[in-house]
């Protein structure tokens, strides 16, 4: 197996779709959902319509992103967090829209100041990388993972160990950090720590713990992890 890369596994762990509905009680019940959505200007069924027309996951929806938008929109009016930030998806990701990260970094700051961990990780993705012409700014990028990490995110802090290991090879620090995290069995910490031991980086090479990881990953669900480790054996 070649050397895994560090930043592509930190983007796949990070640039997830679409944060999910509550299964609430009248969730999959078309009729009571559009009538809380209108009549009632309910936020929260709002948001639930909005993510039945983004993933269409349930047959009485097409999927349809300028629908989903226009849901998330009507409740973000309402201050619904959950639904600013997948209007930062929408947006970051082009889905019904062209690419727009400027406005992407609107929503997911709105929503990131209510302490949203999901938005304050995609910041500090935007900002690690430079995305769609916003500047690379290490020093912000870690401030959002920070915060993040702070509520315990594991994205967020898979993505601020790589900030410490890769840009600022402060490798302690870096360490520290996973190894904290690995006591909540987060499966991108996981992940990470394996992709570390397997390419030797920050830590002595190390096949058999590199294995341990992936194969912890993927007992916690994570395909990336179940990947790995199929193609370590």
């Amino acid at each position: 197996m070649k050397r895994v890369l560090v930043a592509g596994l930190i983007t796949l762990a990070l640039l997830t779709g679409c944060e999910s509905s509550t299964r609430t009680s009248f969730y999959n019940d078309p009729d009571i959902l559009y009538k809380k959505a209108t009549t009632l200007n309910d936020a929260d069924a709002q948001f639930a319509l909005g993510c039945k027309y983004f993933w269409a996951d349930d047959p009485n929806y097409k999927q349809d992103y300028v629908e989903a938008r226009k849901w998330y929109e009507e409740a973000a009016k309402q201050g619904n967090v959950p639904a600013l930030n997948n209007l930062g998806i929408i947006y970051a990701q082009g889905k019904g829209v062209k690419p727009d990260y400027k406005k992407a970094i609107k929503y997911f700051e709105q929503a990131a100041q209510s302490n949203f961990p999901n938005s304050q990780r995609y910041l500090g993705y935007i900002y690690w990388q430079g995305l769609g012409g916003i500047p690379k700014d290490i020093d912000k990028a870690k401030m959002w993972f920070e915060k993040g990490a702070n509520q315990g995110d594991g994205k967020s802090i898979a993505g601020l160990a790589t900030i410490y290991i890769l840009n600022d090879k402060n490798y302690p620090a870096g360490l520290k950090l996973l190894k904290d995290a690995l006591k909540d069995n987060n499966p991108e910490v996981q992940t990470l720590m394996g992709a570390l031991y397997y390419n030797g980086t920050a830590v002595p090479k190390n096949i058999n713990e590199a294995r341990k990881y992936f194969d912890l990953a993927c007992k916690n669900g994570f395909q990336k992890g179940c990947e790995l480790l199929i193609d370590i054996k």
